[in-house]
């Protein structure tokens, strides 16, 4: 590969070896079997070969989602939307290639969600990685029965919810714009460590959690601003 830049906000990942192997806690390897539930499997991590010189975008016009700050370079180890990967795979795609074990593909900026650093990640287009935390609410309702002397029965079927709760641990700069009128980054005064309430449909984990490599295989999900529904607490305003 000796290709630097590329055209239409197209990026060139070189992926990394495949995820046929999990290891345990304990150390054990496991072979896995990648052809069921392969979505699962898919490698969501790379280091990037080439960046487009600028990236392209027209408010309301098909294309690019959002206007944000191209913050890429060749070199960048990267983690990537797995549904766009396994797109860019699709032989009917032609959208990458292999030698011998190694595999690139050309995917889109805005499926890209974070650089990985030597001791941080730094998400980018706007991300926000978050970890899953308890319902507030509910934690504070099991202290109080505790503190009378009883104990809470857990009746929820978190599967009827349409929230879910977490807590920043990572955040991105904030896109400038969206195609969508309906969507924007500028009401939002967000922190890390701030516990938020977002849309459920929209905690996508980053990592499946069998492979997960980041932040030391933490269980993180990546939203954007405009899928908080609201800041439970600001841990810059205490």
């Amino acid at each position: 590969m000796k290709a630097k830049l590329t055209l239409g906000n197209n990026v060139i990942v070189k992926l990394d070896p495949d995820n046929k192997m999990i290891k345990t806690r304990s150390g054990l390897q496991l072979y896995v079997d990648t052809s069921f539930e392969p979505e699962k499997h898919v490698v969501r991590i790379g280091t990037v070969e080439a960046v487009p010189k600028e990236l392209i975008y027209h408010h309301g016009k098909s294309g690019y989602p959002w206007k944000t700050t191209m913050e890429l370079k060749v070199g960048d180890r990267v983690v990537m939307y797995f549904l766009a990967i396994q797109n860019c795979l699709r032989p009917e795609r032609k959208t990458y290639w292999r030698e011998g074990n190694t595999t690139w593909i050309s995917i889109k900026y805005h499926n890209i969600y974070a650089i990985i650093l030597d001791k941080d990640i730094q998400p980018i287009n706007g991300y926000l990685f978050v970890e899953p935390v308890e319902d507030p609410e509910f934690l504070r309702m099991q202290k109080e029965y505790e503190r009378i002397g009883m104990e809470q029965v857990d009746t929820r079927d978190l599967s009827k919810t349409d929230v879910t709760y977490g807590k920043i641990k990572y955040a991105g700069k904030p896109n400038q714009d969206y195609a969508d009128d309906y969507k924007s980054d500028q009401f939002h005064d967000e922190y890390l460590g701030d516990t938020v309430v977002m849309k459920r449909i929209r905690d996508i984990p980053v990592e499946y959690e069998y492979h997960a490599k980041i932040d030391d295989g933490s269980k993180l999900y990546r939203i954007q601003r405009h899928d908080i529904l609201a800041i439970l607490n600001n841990s810059y305003g205490g």
